[in-house]
């Protein structure tokens, strides 16, 4: 059982959600465990979005209940549940949504537009990851950037492995070596895995380049940025995309090769990590 946090310090874009959606999707496509996806962002729709058509449900129920959204199901239903002591591991899946039956289930974001009933809300979810770590192989957490929440922080400490989220430019870089520099007690740098969004190897700031500056060892994962992806992102078509084709082709000719094997690259880091810092999967 493991818990794979994504974050980044930055408050600028790092393409953190469309990467850990790719990830966790690919690693039930192709490796056999059971994962969970939590959206543990605020107000965004974002991972959603890869997987259903979203509409303004949320409008017609509010009208039902008076302006209150119902919370029943779904992140606010298993807070609610986690909050009152009445859940259990296996009851976790009740309240999320089936990608890969037996494979990939997602717990979308919480409905509120308010900040305060976010931080609220996000006081319970240290519990409720750690619960849901008992009964799949994998949680992977889209958390909220910075450290501006203090439940960020125990999620990070909670988390088995950090991947951590940047793009190809130095700023993001420099900014990633301070924020380790200064949150030493909350970042074990042993348990993080740089990754690099929207990469493209022919800039300066590209996986080789960034692997030296920031002193990894090991060349980080790199993502590329890649126009059927972000497509299919936003228009539900996360699962299908990585159903349909699988890894195969020239990677050099086929754009989507080379997207689907460096996900693939990212997802082996993972599961690497996890077996250097002995934790079984």
């Amino acid at each position: 059982m493991a818990i794979i946090g994504f974050w980044s310090g930055s408050k600028k874009e790092t393409g953190q959600t469309l990467s850990i959606s790719a990830i966790a999707t690919h690693m039930a496509v192709e490796h056999n465990y059971k994962i969970l996806l939590i959206d543990a962002t605020f107000d965004d729709d974002t991972m959603e979005r890869c997987f259903w058509i979203v509409n303004n449900k949320n409008d017609i129920v509010k009208k039902l209940n008076k302006g209150k959204l119902d919370i029943s199901s779904g992140a606010e239903g298993l807070l609610s549940a986690v909050a009152s002591n009445k859940t259990t591991p296996e009851i976790v899946q009740n309240y999320t949504r089936v990608v890969f039956n037996g494979r990939l289930d997602v717990l979308t974001g919480l409905q509120t537009h308010s900040p305060e009933e976010f931080t609220k809300a996000l006081i319970h979810y240290n519990d409720l990851v750690k619960t849901a770590d008992k009964f799949y192989d994998m949680v992977f957490v889209d958390m909220e950037k910075t450290l501006k929440y203090e439940t960020t922080k125990l999620l990070l400490e909670e988390s088995n492995v950090i991947v951590y989220n940047f793009t190809k430019n130095r700023k993001q870089a420099d900014e990633y070596l301070k924020i380790l520099d200064e949150n030493k007690d909350v970042l074990d740098r042993s348990k993080i895995i740089p990754l690099l969004s929207n990469a493209d190897n022919d800039v300066v700031y590209n996986a080789r380049n960034i692997t030296k500056y920031i002193g990894e060892k090991r060349e980080i994962p790199s993502i590329p940025y890649n126009t059927t992806y972000v497509r299919v992102a936003s228009e539900a078509g996360v699962a299908n995309y990585f159903l349909k084709s699988k890894i195969s082709g020239n990677s050099a000719k086929d754009k989507d090769a080379l997207f689907k094997n460096s996900v693939e690259h990212a997802c082996q880091a993972i599961i690497k990590r996890l077996e250097e810092l002995k934790y079984k999967v």
